[in-house]
């Protein structure tokens, strides 16, 4: 009886880390209170991961002009290039299928901007050295 306990409380657990380690900026928006709330929450969000991708887009694009230097061979530069621009374009795309998705409900604008806001915090991962 103590092991099925046992059992159930680390199911119980690991739940709640998963649920934790995979909320979005929705999710961490919609503690905020009303709908304008969360829309302000998503707004700064945004404006916070756009500037930090912007920062970290300059220095992928440091390393990669370094490393076309050093090695004599440009390419690095050039792929980030192509890279930035596919990612600009698919995360709009994604985004706005998602918009679609809620079918012009009242909660399409906050889910399009949390798309935008976990594919661009992704993309910061990404782009760490």
């Amino acid at each position: 009886m103590m092991t099925i306990r046992w059992l159930l409380a680390v199911g119980m657990l690991c739940g709640l880390v998963a649920s934790v380690a995979t909320a979005g900026a929705l999710d961490e928006c919609t503690i905020k209170g009303d709908h304008a709330a969360v829309s302000r929450c998503l707004l700064d969000a945004d404006r916070e991961a756009q500037a930090s991708l912007n920062a970290a887009e300059g220095a992928a694009g440091t390393r990669a002009r370094e490393l076309d230097t050093v090695t004599g061979r440009p390419g690095a530069n050039a792929a980030l290039a192509r890279s930035m621009r596919a990612f600009a374009d698919y995360r709009k795309m994604q985004c706005e299928f998602v918009k679609a998705m809620y079918a012009s409900g009242s909660g399409a604008d906050q889910g399009m901007l949390a798309c935008r806001i976990d594919l661009t915090r992704r993309r910061l991962r990404d782009l760490q050295p």
